[in-house]
């Protein structure tokens, strides 16, 4: 009975602590992390400035999509695809940028279930995901450029996968693509799932636990699509990145087996490329768009 116990207490203090440190963890992530701008700090972001972003919905099913456009009717798109937990708001300063938007339409969805794309009702599914946001590429013109951080990186390129007619270059900046190199399960990612926790968790955390815990088994699915991707793709991926393995450079080059690509590794760098890289992204999707310009059959596409 003794022996039981002090088992029963060893369980009972380690439940305690695990929930302490997800409690400690979370609270540090909603303090010191801002996911989402309020319509109040986008409209001072913006104040004074001669271009806006408009924002537009469309439902899919009866799931409400949200994204940011700026479009001063120029026959080519570019589409930024956030990371997880995220919105579209990680790409304004790209909104900012008169070089983007003097050259093609400028896009920036809320991934579903983040800012008001059905917030707090996340979709796990990749492929899902990619129908959901498939009607902005119907909807603005060729030649139509993604551009995925993170796990918009697996998004981007499972759009190429999916609506190959509709896709016509994609750029990743530090994705998540294999799953052999995802982690088994982080240790937290379940107990943040228990009643007791999923409470006392920022809900912006919740929703991204709720992808990222399927992500592996969703790469998984993706390998026998790669051989899909015909279109220019560019990888760019820090090689001191902790958040994703800097494997999944080496690993879209293997992959990428009949699609024009360029593998870029920057030593010494790490996860935030969207911002840490800025000049060099800028360079690399800009010089990409002038490519496919230059093609004979670029302008927009009859629907």
């Amino acid at each position: 009975m003794a022996e039981h116990s002090r088992w029963g207490k060893r369980l009972r203090f380690g439940c305690l602590g695990v929930i302490a440190l997800i409690l400690v963890l979370s609270q540090m992530v909603s303090s010191c992390i801002s996911f989402s701008k309020s319509d109040r700090e986008v409209a001072k972001y913006f104040e004074g400035l001669p271009e806006k972003p408009l924002s537009q919905t469309y439902e899919v099913d009866g799931y409400k999509m949200h994204y940011k456009v700026l479009d001063k009717g120029h026959e080519a798109t570019l589409v930024f695809v956030h990371g997880t937990p995220g919105s579209w708001d990680a790409f304004i300063s790209y909104f900012k940028d008169s070089t983007y938007y003097d050259q093609a339409v400028i896009v920036s969805p809320d991934r579903p279930g983040f800012g008001k794309s059905s917030y707090g009702k996340p979709v796990a599914s990749l492929e899902e995901q990619c129908r959901l946001l498939a009607p902005i590429l119907q909807k603005y013109p060729a030649p139509r450029i993604l551009i995925g951080h993170s796990l918009g990186g697996p998004v981007v390129a499972r759009m190429a996968m999916d609506y190959p007619d509709l896709v016509e270059g994609i750029v990743m900046l530090a994705p998540a693509l294999a799953p052999e190199l995802e982690p088994e399960e982080d240790w937290f990612r379940v107990p943040m799932r228990w009643p007791i926790i999923e409470g006392l968790v920022p809900k912006v955390v919740r929703i991204s636990n709720e992808e990222v815990i399927y992500l592996k088994e969703e790469l998984e699915l993706m390998l026998p699509l790669w051989a899909d991707i015909t279109v220019p793709s560019i990888v760019i991926q820090g090689e001191a990145d902790d958040l994703v393995h800097p494997g999944n450079g080496p690993f879209a080059d293997s992959m990428l087996v009949n699609a024009p690509k360029e593998i870029i590794m920057l030593e010494g760098q790490n996860h935030f490329l969207p911002w840490n890289e800025y000049p060099l992204v800028k360079k690399t999707v800009l010089k990409l768009l002038s490519e496919l310009k230059a093609q004979p059959d670029s302008g927009r596409q009859e629907e």
